[in-house]
């Protein structure tokens, strides 16, 4: 998506606040098209006219003093929205920035993605299996982070010598956009 044209009132200035200016939005959608290209089929893909709408009402519903904070959100709001959606570039413009002097626009890209990672989840005191599961409760409820699957719970002896109860321990699976 080049150039989207979205008037809006992101500034530090109470006058960019308050009167508004055009922004420009460059996107790219990393998502696998392969079964919407073999089936030529729009509901395999993601629709980048709803992407563009989405986009626009964000930024409009919002106020954000920096360019940073608007494409921090952007990218994240879409990533969540839009499912077949795995990683993002997101090129904010500004090109009626308050500098004072000659140039065409300011701008700020960011790449931000999805990421798939494994935590390891165990414990050998009291009610373990409890614990465990308000863990992964845990994960479940952090912000930008979905729990997609849990292991089996497995008991293993202690090691080192240490005179101490068995442990119960597991995996859980989960896609978050925090950084690795």
């Amino acid at each position: 998506i080049d150039n989207l044209e979205v008037y809006a009132y992101h500034g530090v200035f109470p006058e960019e606040n308050e009167k508004g200016q055009p922004f420009y939005v460059n996107m790219v959608l990393y998502t696998d098209t392969r079964e919407a290209g073999l089936q030529d089929e729009l509901t395999l893909s993601t629709h980048y006219g709803e992407v563009c709408h989405f986009v626009t009402t964000w930024m409009q519903e919002h106020t954000c003093k920096l360019i940073e904070t608007v494409a921090e959100n952007v990218a994240r709001e879409v990533l969540k929205a839009f499912p077949l959606v795995q990683a993002i570039d997101v090129e904010i413009r500004k090109p009626q920035a308050p500098i004072g002097l000659p140039f065409e626009s300011v701008s700020v890209k960011i790449h931000r993605a999805w990421h798939k990672a494994y935590i390891a989840l165990g414990s050998n005191m009291g009610d373990k299996e409890t614990y465990l599961a308000d863990a992964v409760k845990g994960l479940a409820e952090m912000k930008d982070t979905k729990v997609l699957q849990v292991s089996e719970w497995i008991v293993t002896e202690p090691y080192g010598g240490v005179e101490q109860d068995c442990f119960l321990n597991g995996v859980a699976e989960v896609r978050t956009l925090l950084a690795p």
